[in-house]
Protein backbone atom coordinates (compact mmCIF):
# COMPACT_ATOMS: atom_id res chain seq x y z
CA UNK A 1 0.00 0.00 0.00
CA UNK A 2 1.59 3.24 -0.74
CA UNK A 3 1.82 6.39 1.45
CA UNK A 4 -1.33 8.29 -0.14
CA UNK A 5 -3.68 5.36 -0.31
CA UNK A 6 -2.95 4.77 3.56
CA UNK A 7 -3.33 8.38 4.25
CA UNK A 8 -6.60 8.43 2.57
CA UNK A 9 -7.31 5.08 4.94
CA UNK A 10 -6.45 6.98 7.81
CA UNK A 11 -8.95 9.82 6.67
CA UNK A 12 -11.85 7.21 5.98
CA UNK A 13 -11.15 5.35 9.28
CA UNK A 14 -10.57 8.18 11.75
CA UNK A 15 -13.31 7.10 13.38
CA UNK A 16 -11.97 3.73 14.10
CA UNK A 17 -8.61 5.08 15.03
CA UNK A 18 -10.62 7.59 17.24
CA UNK A 19 -12.60 4.96 19.61
CA UNK A 20 -9.56 2.52 19.70
CA UNK A 21 -8.05 5.66 21.33
CA UNK A 22 -10.89 6.66 23.95
CA UNK A 23 -11.42 3.42 24.44
CA UNK A 24 -7.98 2.91 25.73
CA UNK A 25 -7.48 5.75 27.60
CA UNK A 26 -10.97 5.10 29.57
CA UNK A 27 -9.48 1.29 30.48
CA UNK A 28 -5.98 2.69 31.43
CA UNK A 29 -7.69 5.48 33.86
CA UNK A 30 -9.83 3.40 35.20
CA UNK A 31 -7.67 0.79 36.48
CA UNK A 32 -5.16 3.99 37.32
CA UNK A 33 -8.36 4.85 39.76
CA UNK A 34 -8.43 1.50 41.12
CA UNK A 35 -5.07 1.83 42.84
CA UNK A 36 -5.01 4.65 46.21
CA UNK A 37 -3.78 7.53 45.34
CA UNK A 38 0.15 8.20 47.30
CA UNK A 39 2.11 11.03 48.07
CA UNK A 40 5.70 11.39 47.43
CA UNK A 41 8.32 12.41 50.17
CA UNK A 42 11.64 12.77 49.05
CA UNK A 43 14.85 13.67 50.46
CA UNK A 44 18.56 13.28 49.96
CA UNK A 45 21.41 12.07 52.02
CA UNK A 46 25.13 12.18 51.45
CA UNK A 47 27.76 9.87 52.99
CA UNK A 48 31.31 10.90 54.08
CA UNK A 49 33.81 8.99 55.69
CA UNK A 50 37.12 9.54 57.67
CA UNK A 51 39.34 7.54 55.10
CA UNK A 52 43.12 9.12 56.29
CA UNK A 53 45.45 9.65 53.67
CA UNK A 54 43.20 7.30 51.45
CA UNK A 55 42.87 8.48 47.82
CA UNK A 56 40.52 9.86 45.95
CA UNK A 57 39.33 7.18 43.79
CA UNK A 58 39.40 4.81 46.77
CA UNK A 59 36.98 7.03 48.63
CA UNK A 60 34.68 7.39 45.74
CA UNK A 61 34.64 3.55 45.54
CA UNK A 62 34.26 3.08 49.13
CA UNK A 63 31.05 5.70 48.97
CA UNK A 64 29.43 3.86 45.89
CA UNK A 65 29.64 1.11 47.81
CA UNK A 66 28.43 2.13 51.07
CA UNK A 67 25.62 3.74 49.28
CA UNK A 68 24.47 1.02 47.33
CA UNK A 69 24.57 -1.06 50.70
CA UNK A 70 22.59 1.65 52.38
CA UNK A 71 19.95 1.48 49.36
CA UNK A 72 19.06 -2.26 50.47
CA UNK A 73 19.50 -2.35 53.47
CA UNK A 74 16.69 0.83 53.60
CA UNK A 75 14.18 -1.83 52.35
CA UNK A 76 15.22 -4.94 54.60
CA UNK A 77 12.65 -6.71 57.32
CA UNK A 78 15.49 -5.67 60.13
CA UNK A 79 15.28 -1.81 58.83
CA UNK A 80 11.64 -1.97 58.54
CA UNK A 81 11.71 -3.52 62.64
CA UNK A 82 14.16 -0.35 63.56
CA UNK A 83 10.96 1.95 62.42
CA UNK A 84 8.86 1.30 65.64
CA UNK A 85 12.16 2.66 67.78
CA UNK A 86 12.30 6.25 65.92
CA UNK A 87 10.28 9.41 67.84
CA UNK A 88 8.39 10.09 64.88
CA UNK A 89 5.13 9.55 64.69
CA UNK A 90 4.36 6.46 61.76
CA UNK A 91 1.58 4.47 61.85
CA UNK A 92 2.54 0.98 62.21
CA UNK A 93 -1.13 0.11 61.63
CA UNK A 94 -0.80 1.17 57.98
CA UNK A 95 0.96 -2.31 57.41
CA UNK A 96 -1.10 -4.98 57.37
CA UNK A 97 -1.11 -8.31 57.36
CA UNK A 98 0.73 -11.19 58.60
CA UNK A 99 4.70 -10.29 59.07
CA UNK A 100 5.70 -11.01 55.70
CA UNK A 101 2.92 -8.91 53.89
CA UNK A 102 4.16 -5.78 56.24
CA UNK A 103 7.64 -6.07 54.70
CA UNK A 104 6.31 -6.46 51.03
CA UNK A 105 4.09 -3.19 51.61
CA UNK A 106 7.13 -1.52 53.21
CA UNK A 107 9.55 -2.41 50.07
CA UNK A 108 6.42 -0.78 48.26
CA UNK A 109 6.27 2.12 50.49
CA UNK A 110 10.43 3.08 50.44
CA UNK A 111 12.49 3.23 47.36
CA UNK A 112 15.87 4.36 46.96
CA UNK A 113 18.55 5.15 44.40
CA UNK A 114 22.16 5.97 45.17
CA UNK A 115 23.92 8.63 42.74
CA UNK A 116 26.67 6.58 40.81
CA UNK A 117 30.06 7.38 43.34
CA UNK A 118 28.73 10.84 44.35
CA UNK A 119 28.11 9.03 48.05
CA UNK A 120 24.18 10.71 47.46
CA UNK A 121 21.48 8.55 48.86
CA UNK A 122 17.74 9.57 47.61
CA UNK A 123 15.44 8.33 49.49
CA UNK A 124 11.14 8.24 48.50
CA UNK A 125 8.68 7.53 50.45
CA UNK A 126 5.04 6.81 49.24
CA UNK A 127 2.14 7.28 51.23
CA UNK A 128 -2.07 7.77 50.95
CA UNK A 129 -1.31 10.51 53.68
CA UNK A 130 1.25 13.04 53.07
CA UNK A 131 1.76 13.74 56.81
CA UNK A 132 2.29 10.04 57.26
CA UNK A 133 4.63 9.83 54.47
CA UNK A 134 6.87 13.10 55.50
CA UNK A 135 7.04 11.23 59.02
CA UNK A 136 8.31 7.94 57.49
CA UNK A 137 10.49 10.09 55.54
CA UNK A 138 12.47 11.19 59.25
CA UNK A 139 12.48 8.10 60.31
CA UNK A 140 14.14 6.57 57.53
CA UNK A 141 16.95 9.39 57.40
CA UNK A 142 16.89 9.49 61.15
CA UNK A 143 17.32 5.42 61.51
CA UNK A 144 20.58 5.85 58.33
CA UNK A 145 22.21 8.64 60.43
CA UNK A 146 22.43 7.44 63.90
CA UNK A 147 22.45 3.68 63.57
CA UNK A 148 24.03 2.90 60.07
CA UNK A 149 26.83 1.17 62.14
CA UNK A 150 24.52 -1.51 62.62
CA UNK A 151 25.10 -2.50 58.49
CA UNK A 152 28.86 -1.44 58.18
CA UNK A 153 31.88 -2.16 59.84
CA UNK A 154 33.89 0.61 60.13
CA UNK A 155 31.63 2.08 63.25
CA UNK A 156 31.72 6.04 63.46
CA UNK A 157 34.30 6.49 60.47
CA UNK A 158 30.94 6.49 58.27
CA UNK A 159 29.31 9.60 58.96
CA UNK A 160 25.62 10.12 56.90
CA UNK A 161 24.39 13.80 56.73
CA UNK A 162 21.19 15.01 55.55
CA UNK A 163 21.76 17.17 52.52
CA UNK A 164 18.07 17.57 51.64
CA UNK A 165 15.06 17.31 54.09
CA UNK A 166 11.90 15.05 53.11
CA UNK A 167 9.51 17.32 50.42
CA UNK A 168 6.10 16.67 50.22
CA UNK A 169 4.59 16.34 46.61
CA UNK A 170 1.57 18.58 46.87
CA UNK A 171 -0.13 16.23 44.55
CA UNK A 172 -0.60 12.57 44.62
CA UNK A 173 2.42 11.25 42.24
CA UNK A 174 1.30 7.42 42.20
CA UNK A 175 0.22 6.38 40.32
CA UNK A 176 0.98 8.51 37.61
CA UNK A 177 -2.71 8.95 35.94
CA UNK A 178 -1.38 11.68 33.46
CA UNK A 179 1.71 9.74 32.11
CA UNK A 180 -0.83 6.44 32.00
CA UNK A 181 -2.99 8.20 29.85
CA UNK A 182 -0.53 9.85 27.45
CA UNK A 183 0.93 6.25 26.99
CA UNK A 184 -2.10 4.44 26.28
CA UNK A 185 -2.99 7.21 24.11
CA UNK A 186 0.27 6.80 22.17
CA UNK A 187 0.31 3.14 22.03
CA UNK A 188 -3.41 2.73 21.11
CA UNK A 189 -2.71 5.31 17.89
CA UNK A 190 0.21 2.78 16.66
CA UNK A 191 -1.82 -0.23 17.36
CA UNK A 192 -4.98 1.46 15.50
CA UNK A 193 -2.71 2.31 12.92
CA UNK A 194 -1.41 -1.41 12.20
CA UNK A 195 -5.19 -2.44 12.83
CA UNK A 196 -6.26 -0.58 9.81
CA UNK A 197 -3.68 -1.79 7.65
CA UNK A 198 -4.38 -5.68 8.68
CA UNK A 199 -8.02 -4.85 8.09
CA UNK A 200 -8.82 -2.05 5.84
CA UNK A 201 -12.07 -3.59 4.99
CA UNK A 202 -15.23 -1.83 6.00
CA UNK A 203 -16.57 -4.69 7.92
CA UNK A 204 -13.79 -4.46 10.74
CA UNK A 205 -14.26 -0.54 11.09
CA UNK A 206 -15.47 0.73 14.47
CA UNK A 207 -18.44 3.27 14.51
CA UNK A 208 -20.27 5.30 16.86
CA UNK A 209 -22.23 7.36 14.20
CA UNK A 210 -24.08 5.92 11.05
CA UNK A 211 -24.08 2.45 11.00
CA UNK A 212 -21.37 -0.41 8.88
CA UNK A 213 -24.92 -1.64 7.08
CA UNK A 214 -25.62 1.94 6.07
CA UNK A 215 -22.34 2.74 4.91
CA UNK A 216 -22.03 -0.19 2.79
CA UNK A 217 -25.75 0.84 1.18
CA UNK A 218 -24.23 4.21 0.30
CA UNK A 219 -21.71 2.29 -1.45
CA UNK A 220 -23.50 -0.02 -3.25
CA UNK A 221 -25.85 2.65 -4.15
CA UNK A 222 -22.87 4.70 -5.64
CA UNK A 223 -21.74 1.84 -7.65
CA UNK A 224 -25.03 1.18 -9.13
CA UNK A 225 -25.38 4.50 -10.35
CA UNK A 226 -21.95 4.46 -11.81
CA UNK A 227 -22.24 0.96 -13.47
CA UNK A 228 -26.18 2.21 -14.82
CA UNK A 229 -25.03 5.17 -16.05
CA UNK A 230 -21.99 3.89 -17.74
CA UNK A 231 -23.78 1.62 -20.58
CA UNK A 232 -25.95 5.22 -21.27
CA UNK A 233 -22.98 7.53 -21.50
CA UNK A 234 -21.16 4.44 -23.82
CA UNK A 235 -24.46 4.48 -25.71
CA UNK A 236 -24.70 8.25 -26.58
CA UNK A 237 -21.04 8.29 -27.12
CA UNK A 238 -21.61 5.52 -30.09
CA UNK A 239 -24.42 7.72 -31.09
CA UNK A 240 -22.63 10.76 -31.45
CA UNK A 241 -20.16 8.93 -33.79
CA UNK A 242 -22.28 7.76 -35.93
CA UNK A 243 -24.13 11.11 -36.56
CA UNK A 244 -20.59 12.73 -37.15
CA UNK A 245 -19.31 10.03 -39.78
CA UNK A 246 -22.92 10.16 -41.70
CA UNK A 247 -22.52 14.26 -41.79
CA UNK A 248 -19.08 13.86 -43.16
CA UNK A 249 -20.44 11.26 -45.88
CA UNK A 250 -23.07 13.72 -46.42
CA UNK A 251 -20.93 16.74 -47.28
CA UNK A 252 -18.37 14.03 -49.44
CA UNK A 253 -21.32 13.57 -51.41
CA UNK A 254 -22.31 17.05 -51.91
CA UNK A 255 -18.84 17.68 -53.03
CA UNK A 256 -18.54 14.99 -55.63
CA UNK A 257 -22.17 15.88 -57.04
CA UNK A 258 -21.21 19.85 -57.65
CA UNK A 259 -17.30 18.94 -59.13
CA UNK A 260 -19.30 16.02 -61.21
CA UNK A 261 -21.58 18.91 -62.56
CA UNK A 262 -19.10 21.41 -63.02
CA UNK A 263 -17.31 19.29 -65.35
CA UNK A 264 -20.11 18.42 -67.63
Amino acid sequence: MELKDFLLLIKHKRQTIILMIAGAIIVVAGISLLFPLRYEAQSRLLITQDTGTADAYTVSRSNEYLGNLFSQVARSSSFFDLLADTQYNVDQTYFKGNYEQKIKMWRNTVSTNTLSDSGIIEIRVYHTNPYQAQQIALAVNDILINKNFNYQGNGDKVKINVIDQPLVSSYPVKPNIVQNVLLAAIFSFIFALFYIYIFPEEEYSWRLFGSKKKHRLHINQVRSTNSSQAPDHLAKTVTNSNHQINNHQSENNFLHGNIHNILR
